[in-house]
């Protein structure tokens, strides 16, 4: 006992706690009788488990009732024996993950010499005394249900109850479906009894570490939960992992998906280009078996996915004439490219005159009126500094689509773009991604009565994504996403005495996720001052700098171009959300009733970065200055958005300059002094931190042999969030404050929480009354045949979990981007401009600062920012399900 109580300590310093943990093991239990109906305590039962060969026994009570609180899931050889009676055995009873089986023995008189072994096969599923309701995928399920993708998570939905994915408005829950008339959301993921959602985002039942039907040997799933155990979303999606087996068992697979049999899309067929080309291989090894049999086991899997698509990709760019400064178009009419309803523009970008044109084809230069004047003397000519004709125009391709733009002077270039994996902002793809993932399981026994397990899972991504840039034309330069999640489980199972069981469970679970722009391409941004890397050198020196301040030019034409610098693309970000917990569970019989009491304790912590315009962002256009000489007065025939187009040309080709946008924070609450690029400052830095608290008490009844009632209730506190540096903001005077001066003062902010100067005050109230009631039966009916028929019904309440429940991001709007607590708007920079015409060349650089730091006072911030704020009689969001 002192070495396993030892080991269990060393774990919990080796791998710092997670997530909402519950026993994932099996229980079964039952009653023995004889012939007559009479209980008799005192019966030896046996359950061994027949892969293993490990053995547990308990003793039936003076109530004739037995219980074995805690099985690992297996196949299992059932044994009932009593001096004076014949052995009665259960052979292949599968135990799947957190089953509840109910197996009843009926013991016949033998003679003392005689020994009469009975085999009966057990309907497990049948059997079970669970009152709620849902789906088991066992092994042979998930091997032979069609599974492209091989990600077991595919099958959560084609499950009765559940429903399929559909589009919905809001950020980030683009993979939602339905689960027994509640959202995807609420679904409460777990692997070993821990949860595997990702600790930031909210995306349903997706799991940040990717599951293969090779990792887990079992999936089950819970649409009407009835049990107090079951806490954090009506819906359950419980799956365990592979274990070892006295009997050495491995696999070698290899899965390939390619286009070669895929239709082309009607863009490609329309164009005359060939269709994408998309390949995908899934390949990996898996081995288990002993190491010490019937004591200790292991489990190994190594999978890898690669993943490369070629697509054809249409990117802006200027006609040869408009670099040169020439504006081509028809009079009277607009310019059209060449699918729009009135093309001016064939598909090879011939000049083609609408009947409504009042003219032929016309041109004018946009810097020079025809005596030779300037045409706009503040904007005379070309950029002075040199960048647009030397970077952007030099590394510009000549066009081949005329497909998008208005096809004489803005086209396309149309281009095959390789991507080597592809993953989604938030790092929730699976199928498109660059996946190296390492598993493995470790059994130990100890002795009959303790019995360790423990499960590694450590997940490598190498990507694309959108979001950090892809390249527009070729030559461009790409982003890159990193994500690297990984889960660390650890339960020791100790039988104290005959009626008596402890479950010890610590965990960690971290999602880590960063994409670089690529100006920051060979860098895991651990801290906000790192360096760019060598991946990104060469983009940097194109990048244009004042006082020694790099900055992204944002032309109007053609924003993405050898470069992401628009809002769609080119930022850089990283997540890590760690989540820590230590939980405990004791069983124990008593009579006819099976107890299991449960507590644990949780910490969950999301620390982000992002660039939010910390790199500035030099936005081009008229500015307080309009064009000059571009309109229908002196060019004859020009239509409005031609004129549109044709300044936006002349502010894009001279380095004319509306705004300038840069972003600066704080980094203490303690400290109201907004810093940016230029102090060393490069990322917008929040580091929210919360607690949680849990516990339950639960009771399954044996009334009868054949009924069993599940009694219980749940408890959970979900602690307020904070941000580390005291940097969370809050509403002075609540709803009335956020109502503004209609309802008073004008409206302001503070900080709160812990580390700020109000300690006391907090994002929204603590909500302590999150008790939940459960109960319902399982009723053998005895009118259809012994055990053939079996009636469940209940109600279960149960709470969806805190803030940190998928959904922390929102922290970074409600409590940690209000104005006047980062500069500018929410996760964006503040815009500086003069009435003076401003260029590339009179740039200035940083952005002066024009607002005050944070005090409790007026706000200081743009009138088109958003403000949110928590309700003070918020609580947390709770499900109610009946059954029957």
């Amino acid at each position: 006992m002192r070495k396993c109580f030892l080991v269990t300590i060393l774990l919990s310093l080796i791998l710092p706690v997670h997530a909402f943990a519950q026993t994932s093991n099996a229980t079964l239990g039952g009653t023995v009788t004889d012939s007559t109906g009479a209980l008799i305590p005192g019966v030896t039962i046996t359950a061994t488990n027949t892969g293993t060969g490990i053995v547990s026994t308990v003793i039936s009570n003076e109530a004739g009732a037995y219980q074995f609180a805690s099985l690992q899931t297996g196949t299992y050889r059932v044994s009932a024996e009593l001096p004076g009676f014949q052995i009665q055995t259960y052979s292949d009873v599968a135990l799947g993950v957190s089953q509840q089986v109910r197996l009843n023995f009926t013991l016949q008189v033998g003679s003392v010499a005689q020994t009469v072994e009975v085999i009966v096969a057990a309907d497990t599923l049948l059997a079970t005394t669970s009152s709620s309701v849902g789906t088991v995928l066992p092994e042979q399920k998930l091997n032979d249900l069609p599974l492209g993708s091989r990600n077991v998570m595919d099958l959560i939905l084609k499950q009765a109850g559940t429903g399929p994915a559909v589009a919905t408005a809001r950020a980030g829950e683009t993979t939602q479906g339905y689960f027994a008339g509640g959202r995807l959301s609420a679904v409460n993921v777990t692997r070993d009894g821990f949860v595997v959602t990702d600790g930031r985002y909210n995306h349903g039942a997706f799991s940040a570490v990717y599951t293969s039907p090779d990792l887990v040997e079992e999936v089950r799933v819970i649409t009407s939960p009835v049990d107090a155990e079951l806490g954090r979303g009506s819906g359950q999606v419980q799956m365990s992992t592979r274990s070892g087996t006295n009997q050495f068992r491995g696999s070698l697979f290899w899965t390939n998906r390619n286009s070669a049999l895929d239709a082309s899309n009607w863009f490609n067929n329309f164009s005359g280009v060939n269709k994408d080309y998309e390949n995908r291989n899934q390949f990996g090894v898996r081995l288990a078996g002993p190491i010490i049999k019937n004591r200790t086991f292991f489990f190994v899997l190594l999978e890898e996915q690669r993943y490369t698509l070629k697509q054809t990709f249409v990117g802006s760019v200027l006609t040869n004439q408009a670099r040169q400064g020439i504006f081509r178009f028809f009079p009277g009419v607009d310019n059209q490219n060449a699918i729009s309803n009135r093309p001016r523009v064939d598909l090879q970008g011939n000049p083609v005159r609408p009947a409504s044109a009042t003219g032929d084809l016309q041109s004018f230069n946009i810097f020079q009126l025809p005596n030779g004047q300037a045409r706009d003397p503040l904007r005379p000519g070309y950029d002075p500094t040199g960048f647009v004709q030397n970077v952007l125009l030099s590394r510009m391709p000549q066009p081949n689509d005329y497909t998008v733009g208005d096809g004489l002077n803005t086209a396309g270039i149309r281009f095959t773009r390789r991507i080597s994996g592809l993953d989604q902002p938030d790092g929730n793809a699976v199928d498109s991604t660059n996946r190296d993932q390492f598993n493995m399981r470790l059994d130990h026994n100890f002795n009959a009565n303790h019995k360790l397990s423990a499960v590694y899972t450590q997940e490598r991504d190498r990507d694309l994504t959108f979001q950090a840039g892809i390249m527009q034309w070729p030559d461009g330069y790409n982003g890159e996403s990193n994500r690297w999640p990984y889960l660390y489980t650890a339960s020791l199972v100790s039988t104290l005495s005959n009626t008596v069981v402890n479950e010890l469970r610590v965990a960690k679970k971290e999602t880590n996720r960063d994409w670089n722009a690529p100006l920051y391409v060979g860098k895991n941004h651990q801290n906000e001052n790192e360096e760019t890397g060598e991946g990104g050198a060469e983009a940097f020196k194109l990048v244009p700098k004042k006082n020694g301040i790099p900055f992204g030019p944002l032309t109007t034409l053609f924003q993405e171009n050898f470069m992401n610098w628009s809002s769609n693309g080119g930022s850089t970000s990283r997540v890590i959300s760690p989540t820590y917990s230590f939980a405990d569970t004791l069983s124990w019989t008593s009579g006819t009733h099976a107890f299991k009491v449960g507590a644990e304790y949780q910490s969950n912590k999301t620390k982000s970065w992002n660039d939010a315009d910390f790199t500035p962002k030099a936005i081009f256009g008229a500015g307080g200055v309009p064009v000059a000489n571009i309109d229908s007065v002196a060019i004859s025939g020009l239509s409005g958005n031609n004129q549109t187009t044709a300044r936006n040309l002349l502010t894009d080709l001279s380095g004319s300059l509306a705004s300038v946008r840069q972003g600066f924070d704080l980094r203490s609450a303690k400290e109201l002094v907004f810093r940016g690029y230029g102090d060393g400052v490069k990322f917008k830095l929040r580091d929210f931190r919360a607690t949680e608290l849990s516990g339950f008490f639960k009771d399954g009844w044996k009334v009868r042999p054949d009924l069993t009632l599940n009694l219980g209730i749940h408890w959970g506190w979900f602690g307020v969030p904070y941000e580390k540096n005291g940097l969370a903001g809050k509403v002075i005077g609540d709803e009335k404050g956020l109502c503004g001066i209609s309802c008073g003062a004008l409206t302001a902010v503070e900080f709160v929480g812990k580390g700020s100067p109000n300690p006391g005050r907090q994002l929204y109230p603590n909500d302590l009354n999150n008790y939940a009631p459960s109960f319902g039966l399982s009723w053998s009916l005895p009118w259809f045949g012994k055990d053939k028929t079996v009636l469940r019904a209940g109600y279960g309440w149960s709470y969806a979990g805190g803030p940190f429940k998928g959904a922390s991001s929102d922290l970074n709007f409600v409590g940690g981007g209000l104005p006047g607590t980062f500069a500018g708007f929410s996760n964006s920079g503040i815009t500086y401009t003069t009435a003076n015409y401003l260029s590339l060349a009179s740039l200035s650089l940083p952005v002066p600062q024009q607002f005050a730091p944070l005090q409790p006072t007026s706000l200081d911030g743009s009138r088109a920012d958003t403000l949110q704020m928590y309700a003070t009689d918020r609580v947390n969001p709770y499900i109610q399900n009946f059954n029957f």
